[in-house]
């Protein structure tokens, strides 16, 4: 079963330069859900109930044109954490979320360093 858990906003596809005519919804399936339970079970334990928030109030967005994805990213002060929620493209043109995981603090800096994050404010 897919869920509905997010829009790809009018303002996110100014800001990141999307080709896309209109605002897109956002899905995750049970099977994206696992994906981050398997590969990321500790952040999805701390995280995983902000997914919904972080897609609607990221802190940051980036681009990965390589992987044909969205990062929606959340940074959360207490923490100083910097959580990542990505959405992919589907082969049946749906948004999905992929996974969502902390940053590692190289990871950080590079999207700092490079400029690969957009500010984002709702």
């Amino acid at each position: 079963m897919n869920y509905e858990i997010g829009k790809i906003t009018k303002d996110i596809i100014e800001i990141l330069n999307l080709d896309y005519n209109e605002e897109k919804t956002i899905y995750i399936g049970e099977s994206n859900i696992n994906h981050i339970k398997e590969k990321h079970f500790e952040d999805y334990i701390k995280y995983g109930n902000n997914i919904k928030e972080i897609l609607k109030s990221p802190t940051y967005l980036a681009r990965n044109e390589r992987k044909n994805s969205i990062e929606f990213i959340k940074k959360y002060k207490i923490e100083n954490d910097y959580v990542m929620v990505v959405v992919r493209v589907s082969k049946n043109n749906i948004n999905f979320v992929r996974t969502m995981y902390i940053m590692d603090k190289i990871k950080v800096e590079k999207y700092f360093r490079h400029y690969y994050f957009y500010p984002y404010s709702a």
